[in-house]
């Protein structure tokens, strides 16, 4: 963005996440909001009043599913000119059946309490995302869908990256299926656990990519061991280097349950990768051919696969189509910009 025009702070709601230092890196503030609206509900708007009154112009609110109204009405109360409120998912991301039970009815009562008078501006990464938090309640004429942008060139295939890292991974004779998304219930590593074991049953120099970490680690390096695939399996954890690890891939797969618009997909296919995601994702992102829609069957999803190593992967250069529809960095910024001026 530009900085001569826009100061920006992002506001921490728990205490050492690991990663304020990239927000400073930039040149924003980071401002920490620690109090519980649970538990010191009034703690909570003493400290979020004390926060906002005076210091900004815009507040913007990323939001998976309604937990509350609370921020929404005391941003609104403070009199800020624009208070945003933007929708990054589809469902709840939580393992216990129970639990999620509970978050969703929660969720569903506070969206029909939900309407334009929270908000100024509304925004989704996608119209399966904005339905989901919005529903009837918000017009679509006022939702605005702002792509899940990328630095395309950073991702854009590179054949010498490429060879490094499938020699540092020890990959090089290996057909590389990959993944990059939080360990949870949502990203269903479970299943692409399943359908792996079945592929190695037919192609033995195959190896799966997992980066991310989350609450299911455990759960997985377990499953892994126990069907004997821990040699095949590498577990990267939270990277930096994610550009990069695209380039050792042949295959990109994504069987989530559920996604608003799975950024993950953008960069995979901006390094040139065929992609294979569930059919229960926002068809949003069927972008470009490389993107195939399977269903969550374990024998359909083994059948791509075995067929993309036999045919063979070729990288293609998508650059050009994922900026036309902007999804490049350099041009979704000017819009968020534009968003923040009027």
């Amino acid at each position: 963005m530009d900085k001569s025009k826009f100061i920006c702070d992002f506001v921490v709601v728990r205490p050492n996440l690991g990663f304020e230092h990239e927000f400073a890196e930039t040149g924003a503030g980071v401002r920490y909001l620690l109090a519980s609206p649970d538990k010191d509900t009034r703690q909570y708007i003493s400290d979020v009043e004390k926060l906002l009154l005076g210091n900004y112009d815009v507040v913007h609110l990323h939001t998976s599913y309604w937990k509350r109204l609370l921020i929404e009405e005391i941003a609104m109360e403070c009199k800020i000119p624009k208070v945003i409120v933007h929708s990054h998912n589809t469902q709840i991301d939580i393992a216990d059946e129970e639990k999620r039970k509970a978050a969703e009815k929660v969720h569903w009562e506070l969206r029909e309490k939900f309407d334009t008078s929270f908000a100024t501006d509304f925004c989704a990464c996608s119209w399966k995302a904005a339905d989901w938090l919005f529903g009837s309640k918000i017009p679509k004429e006022k939702v605005k869908i702002l792509h899940n942008a990328i630095d395309i060139e950073k991702f854009s295939f590179k054949q010498d990256v490429r060879d490094k890292y499938r020699e540092l991974l020890g990959l090089e004779d290996r057909f590389v299926i990959g993944h990059i998304g939080r360990l949870s219930a949502q990203k269903n590593h479970d299943f692409l656990i399943d359908v792996f074991y079945e592929v190695t049953r037919t192609m033995n120099n195959v190896k799966l990519m997992l980066i991310g970490k989350g609450p299911l680690e455990n759960i997985l390096r377990e499953k892994v061991k126990k069907l004997g695939l821990s040699d095949k399996v590498l577990f990267l954890g939270q990277r930096q280097d994610v550009s990069h690890l695209l380039q050792a891939m042949d295959l990109f797969c994504l069987p989530s349950k559920f996604e608003g618009f799975p950024i993950s997909v953008i960069e995979a296919l901006a390094a040139g990768l065929p992609t294979v995601v569930s059919d229960k994702i926002t068809p949003e992102i069927g972008i470009c051919p490389e993107v195939s829609f399977v269903p969550l069957k374990a024998d359909l999803w083994k059948k791509i696969i075995v067929q993309y190593y036999k045919d063979g992967v070729v990288r293609e250069d998508t650059k050009e189509v994922i900026s036309n529809l902007g999804y490049n960095l350099k041009s979704s910024v000017k819009i968020i910009e534009k968003l923040y001026s009027h």
